[in-house]
């Protein structure tokens, strides 16, 4: 019985050690920090896998290292004018376009940023194929195999012990009464049975709290439209800016849908017919695209003597929304395009590589919490230079008296306070 025990002790010692050695090990970089910082501060200009508006930084370590990259990142213009002939390349080769200076960032959000663009995501599927975000290594085939090997070594180890037990001249025992006489080994310790206890309570918890704070999220919500539109098509190849239909999103709390007459701007002149498959054929053999013969149809357009049918009966299209915020929510998307400058694709992401529009971001508090602590104030842009009654400063100089000219963020103007939101 000296033996049994000794084994088992042996056992639970095997699987305590290869259950630690199965753990990811942390370094100092925090990846998914790393993330978070790269869709506030860095995607709407780049991608990891292909040129944006700036370099694709996937592998960024190949190419720089990451001091440079600190410097870079923190200071562009500063580096550029110590005369650093990479910068200046890099300058000259995007024709003079100005990269934002991001001096708020710590040198650890740096580097957790640069992490992430090392390591990327490792299942992230192109959007055009299938819009699912975040998306997160897939434990189940370690798990499998972790299990198998456990398998395999139980079954060893009892070979092993049913081997000394014959040496000793004792009677072997079968697999069922060692799995037995296990079971009754740990549920009579309470040590263990506490143990096995708390971590089914906390991993009940865990689901429990995962799916609640689910509730009311629609990341990745891609409903069908009743038109086909594709922003990939219009935002991406044909470069066509978000204002232009969503007009509305600079002086009005909300974009907007466009209606058909905008559509009409263009698609007055431009009606498929023109569209060409992978072969380079005429997709719809000269006729006019279904999709906007929809459009047509809607607003009473003939294609033919192109002009507007008189006395036709107007159909709205009804568009299914894409983002939805509760009532008790309020978003203005005036004070973040124009007074905040903040880009379209920091919210929506990268949507003229979209050809079905769906929602990027998470859209919940702690999400929009995160971005206010982590953007700077445009302090630029205007609407802080007039004076006021406040001793005759405006806002910026009473931004500078207070802070020093240290970096402004957004929630150092009250942009945590719950009634900017909710009131």
């Amino acid at each position: 019985m000296r033996i049994s025990r000794s084994l088992y002790g042996q056992l639970a010692l095997a699987l305590i050690l290869i259950f630690s050695a199965t753990q990811p090990i942390y370094g100092q970089v925090d990846i998914e920090n790393g993330k978070k910082l790269f869709k506030t501060n860095c995607a709407s200009c780049h991608k990891l896998d292909k040129k944006l508006i700036g370099p694709a930084l996937g592998g960024i370590m190949e190419r720089r290292s990451e001091e440079w990259l600190i410097l870079w990142i923190r200071d562009n213009a500063k580096l550029r004018a110590s005369g650093d002939a990479d910068a200046n390349a890099i300058f000259d080769e995007y024709n003079g376009s100005v990269m934002q200076a991001f001096p708020q960032l710590s040198t650890e959000d740096i580097q957790n940023i640069i992490a992430y663009c090392e390591e990327g995501d490792k299942k992230a599927v192109a959007v055009a194929v299938a819009p699912v975000l975040e998306a997160e290594e897939d434990p189940t085939i370690l798990l499998v195999i972790l299990g198998a090997f456990l398998v395999l070594f139980l079954g060893l180890l009892i070979r092993v012990k049913n081997t000394l037990k014959q040496i000793q001249g004792d009677p072997a025992m079968s697999l069922k009464d060692d799995a037995s006489y296990l079971i009754r080994v740990l549920a009579n310790n309470r040590r263990f049975m506490t143990f096995l206890t708390v971590v089914l309570a906390i991993t009940f918890l865990k689901v429990l709290f995962s799916w609640m704070m689910g509730i009311g999220v629609q990341q990745s919500y891609e409903p069908i439209q009743p038109i086909a539109y594709s922003h990939k098509v219009h935002a991406g190849d044909n470069a066509i800016d978000c204002n232009y239909c969503h007009s509305s999103a600079r002086s009005s709390r909300i974009a907007g849908i466009p209606s058909a007459n905008v559509c009409m701007n263009c698609h007055m002149y431009i009606d498929g017919s023109e569209i060409t498959d992978e072969s380079g054929l005429l997709k719809y053999h000269g006729e006019n695209s279904p999709e906007i013969a929809k459009i047509y149809a809607a607003i009473g357009w003939d294609p033919v003597d192109r002009a507007y049918i008189k006395g036709y009966e107007q159909q709205p299209i009804r568009w299914i929304r894409v983002h939805n915020l509760p009532d008790f929510a309020y978003f203005n998307h005036a004070q973040h395009v124009t007074a905040g400058k903040v880009a379209c694709q920091t919210c929506h992401g990268p949507v003229e590589a979209m050809e079905i529009l769906f929602q990027y971001s998470e859209l919940t508090m702690g999400w929009c919490i995160n971005c206010h602590r982590e953007t700077k104030v445009k302090t630029d842009n205007g609407f802080y230079d007039e004076a006021s009654s406040h001793g005759g400063q405006s806002i910026n100089e009473r931004l500078a008296a207070r802070f020093h000219d240290a970096s402004i963020m957004v929630e150092d103007i009250g942009g945590l306070e719950c009634g900017k939101c909710h009131y």
